[in-house]
């Protein structure tokens, strides 16, 4: 796909590309399929009420309605000619009215006689509420309703306008807002659709949330700019993937790895034979590390590689990616522009050597929508961004992840990555899930704490077995001090592991 314009927008990648506009954009079970030309023209329509509403590009509207199929449309929608929110639709009363204040929000998109909660924060911040009603005939397709009326022309974005703002799934407590432009995400899908190879043959079944950088970027925008197709189940279980498969005859999914592991689950129960004949040609994970056993399992299951890829949302998703054959333990090469490891000092360092992941170039933010300009200077080092994550770059190009630079555990002096001691705790047969953190510790500063999550009916396992275990892998000063044996380890939405939320519990 080449798609070239000094002012790049979302809504010409989307509809000015070569895309058929007879060709099926979105399909949904129990639906008519939506065609491009027929996405277009809901595009169209829906920025061109927002337009008579007194709504333009820099307008901040939010979007909060359910994972269903209209969801994905509407968000995309609003984006081409606005700058669009996509909240949790689970989110309570105050955490919208905390979004909603943080974000600067100008209006609120919620489903007709749904969602009270956003309503009530709504009412709270003196917002205009803009109902949706979807059409339960075609696939992704509504009206919208409005307390006041409004007519008026469409006037899209481009450029340097922001089309989107994330909000960051942090590790930490702290929610920081990314704002993202049409030239970026342009320059982004672009890329998703080089590195996946993604044609108009291909087929997205969509089960990602869609508030998340993977469920809006990589599961809906990047497969539609190459003119393919996406498919919109309504409120996904992993026991519907079957006949999914069976009906919709899907090329790829992307989820993250709690997902993966429940689907893994269901697989399991179905006879080989039911599952032969699918038309799955990749399965895509991010957002956290997907244990190796549960990618083994998928791919020997299905019989198709499992991709995982490394990003975030300051650079719109991707960094590196896993391509077969790839290389066990890597998170793949790098995708984007530009990446480097740094010291503290921004010195690039040499293969092999430990330090900080930096990224440059034109898919890469230019600071966080809520932060001071000195703030956000304060998070590049000679036009590199530092993601805060460590790691290193191999001989052959690969990428490793050793953790979060705010996470590593200072023991005495000591620098030690969770995400290796986590690693090495989930090799163990009889661990399901384990999770490394700090905890306070009067002669050292710091020690290692760890949850585990014992596999199935496993025998019983005792903290002496596991450090036992350890000690054929690690230095003994990364064996854990403590071990807490749990039913689950306490992560994000998005699957990240919140180590912060362990300290505070355990140490």
């Amino acid at each position: 796909m080449v798609f070239t314009a000094d002012q790049p927008s979302l809504y010409d990648l989307l509809f000015e590309n070569g895309q058929d506009p007879d060709t099926p954009a979105i399909e949904s079970p129990g639906s008519l399929p939506l065609s491009f030309g027929g996405l277009r023209d809901q595009a169209a329509g829906t920025i061109r009420f927002l337009n008579g509403l007194g709504f333009s590009t820099s307008s901040r509207v939010a979007v909060v309605t359910p994972d269903h199929p209209v969801t994905g449309v509407l968000i995309l929608s609003v984006m081409t000619g606005c700058t669009c929110a996509p909240l949790n639709p689970r989110y309570t009363a105050e955490e919208y009215e905390r979004s909603f204040r943080q974000l600067r929000i100008d209006a609120v998109i919620v489903e007709e006689h749904d969602n009270r909660a956003a309503r009530t924060a709504a009412a709270r911040c003196g917002l205009p509420v803009i109902g949706m009603i979807p059409d339960g005939n075609r696939a992704g397709t509504f009206v919208l309703r409005p307390d006041f009326p409004g007519t008026g022309n469409a006037i899209f974005g481009s450029g340097s306008d922001t089309l989107i703002l994330l909000q960051t799934s942090g590790t930490t407590s702290t929610t920081r807002i990314v704002p993202l432009t049409h030239r970026l995400i342009c320059r982004v899908a672009q890329r998703v659709c080089g590195t996946f190879a993604f044609t108009p043959r291909d087929r997205c079944l969509h089960i990602a949330p869609y508030y998340h950088t993977m469920g809006i970027m990589g599961s809906f925008i990047a497969p539609l700019c190459a003119g393919g197709t996406v498919i919109c189940p309504k409120d996904f279980i992993p026991s519907d993937l079957p006949p999914l498969l069976k009906e919709f005859r899907p090329t790829f999914y992307a989820a993250g790895p709690a997902m993966h592991a429940a689907i893994l689950k269901v697989l399991k129960t179905i006879p080989p034979a039911e599952l032969q004949g699918h038309s799955l040609r990749h399965i895509r994970s991010s957002s956290a590390s997907l244990p190796g056993t549960v990618r083994e399992e998928l791919e020997r299951v299905l019989g198709v590689p499992v991709i995982e890829s490394y990003g975030m949302s300051e650079v719109g998703g991707t960094i590196s990616t896993n391509l077969p054959p790839g290389k066990q333990g890597s998170v793949g090469r790098p995708v984007i522009d530009e990446l480097a490891i740094i010291d503290e000092n921004g010195n690039t360092l040499p293969p092999l050597q430990e330090g900080e992941i930096a990224v440059r170039g034109p898919c890469v933010f230019s600071g966080y929508d809520d932060s001071s300009p000195e703030e956000n200077a304060s998070l590049f080092t000679n036009g590199w961004f530092r993601t805060g994550d460590t790691g290193f770059l191999d001989d052959e190009g690969y990428l490793h992840l050793t953790g979060r630079k705010k996470e590593l555990i200072n023991k005495g002096g000591e620098k030690i990555s969770p995400a290796e001691v986590d690693a090495a705790l989930l090799k163990h047969p009889a661990v399901a899930d384990a999770l490394c953190f700090r905890i306070d510790d009067p002669s050292l500063g710091e020690e290692i704490g760890a949850l585990v999550v014992v596999q199935g009916p496993a025998p019983a396992l005792t903290a002496g077995e596991l450090r036992g275990y350890l000690a054929g892998q690690l230095s003994p000063h990364k064996i854990p001090l403590k071990f807490f044996f749990v039913d689950t380890i306490p992560r994000t939405p998005q699957g990240k592991p919140l180590r912060s939320a362990a300290t505070r519990m355990y140490s």
